[in-house]
């Protein structure tokens, strides 16, 4: 899929797999674009538990572009 090159600050994504404790399907937003070719990630589908961090670094390719934010 071609949608990992459009992937920015603000886009807003679904994981296409497991990571870090958190199920495939779950929903948040690219906080930040690290220089290893990773993206840190907010996700905000899970809900609040202290045992589940909801911040996780993620490789491109494990992520579906669901929207994202257009240039101001």
């Amino acid at each position: 899929m071609g949608a990992t090159r459009e992937i920015a600050v603000g886009s807003l994504i679904e994981l296409r797999e497991p990571v870090e404790g958190a199920p495939a399907g779950a929903r948040g937003g690219i906080i930040d674009v690290l220089d290893a070719g990773h993206v840190m990630v907010e996700l905000t589908s899970l809900p609040l538990e202290p045992i589940l961090d909801r911040i996780v670094v993620v490789p491109p390719d494990k992520l579906r572009l669901t929207a994202q934010t257009r240039p101001r």
